[in-house]
């Protein structure tokens, strides 16, 4: 079944958003569906018994000056020649999938987030924080949290590869209601590909280096003593200088979840964060 989604969908977790609300674990969700396939996509979920509602307008994805992936994107007319995604939101009921296209017209993002079926208190945290210039919401949950030790259940950083058990940001990397869905994500995903689960809890449990101008950094295969921390490979976004620290030296010290040392120099400030799950 995950394998006729990605053949439809592409991304392996824009094909688990669309699975969970089949399995009627999520009461609806918003995916990026290009001009040129929407056709093909409200097709299939008619298909499957999924009522489709489609944004009345386009948005083009905007790439991060330094080539790494971005959430940024701009609206634009949806009869722009300009090519570009429509949102779908996609429910087992009309009215639902209805009501979310509405609230993302009206930028009612607290709404909106309610009705895919987010905890409150994450609603609440991103109307707060989000703003166009702000989109990604990663290092703001880091400073909402204590520590840097996270259950990994958590981990929305690994979005950057395909990998993820959420698609909101929780207000904290601790919140509770947030561990729950994923948790629930992830037996669905069992159910259908025990093959999928393990690599995406696998991925998931890994140190991520996370900065806001020199890309994000996965440290797998790790071993955690004291605050220092052991590892094998790196998944980078891009070739940065710091990529090349990361991957050269093999070691990290934590000072706290702004600060930390490669060797003898010390990467800290707000545009930074090292966060460890487990």
């Amino acid at each position: 079944m995950i394998q006729q989604l990605q053949q439809i969908f592409r991304s392996v977790t824009k094909s688990l958003e669309v699975l969970y609300v089949i399995e009627g674990v999520k009461p609806c969700a918003r995916i990026l569906a290009f001009e040129d396939e929407i056709g093909k996509v409200t097709d299939f979920l008619s298909e499957n018994g999924i009522f489709a509602a489609v944004s009345g307008f386009k948005v083009a994805k905007q790439s991060a000056q330094s080539g790494f992936y971005s959430d940024k994107s701009i609206k634009i007319p949806k009869d722009s020649a300009e090519k570009g995604y429509f949102f779908v939101y996609l429910s087992k009921n009309r009215e639902t999938a209805e009501k979310a296209r509405l609230a993302e017209e009206k930028n009612n993002h607290a709404e909106l987030g309610l009705l895919l079926g987010y905890p409150k208190c994450c609603c609440g945290f991103f109307e707060k924080n989000f703003n166009e210039k702000n989109t990604d919401l990663t290092l703001k949950t880091l400073e909402n949290s204590n520590g840097y030790e996270f259950p990994f259940h958590n981990n929305i950083a690994a979005r950057h590869f395909d990998v993820s058990l959420l698609s909101h940001f929780p207000h904290n990397f601790q919140c509770e209601p947030s561990m729950e869905i994923a948790k629930n994500n992830l037996r669905v995903i069992k159910n259908y590909s025990e093959q999928i689960a393990a690599m995406f809890s696998g991925i998931l449990q890994g140190v991520v280096v996370y900065t806001m101008n020199e890309g994000i950094f996965l440290l797998r295969k790790y071993e955690k003593i004291g605050n220092e921390i052991i590892y094998g490979d790196v998944l980078a976004t891009t070739k940065s200088k710091l990529y090349y620290l990361l991957s050269s030296n093999k070691k990290l010290k934590i000072i706290d979840k702004n600060s930390f040392f490669i060797e003898a120099i010390n990467v800290k400030g707000k545009d930074y964060g090292v966060m460890v799950f487990a």
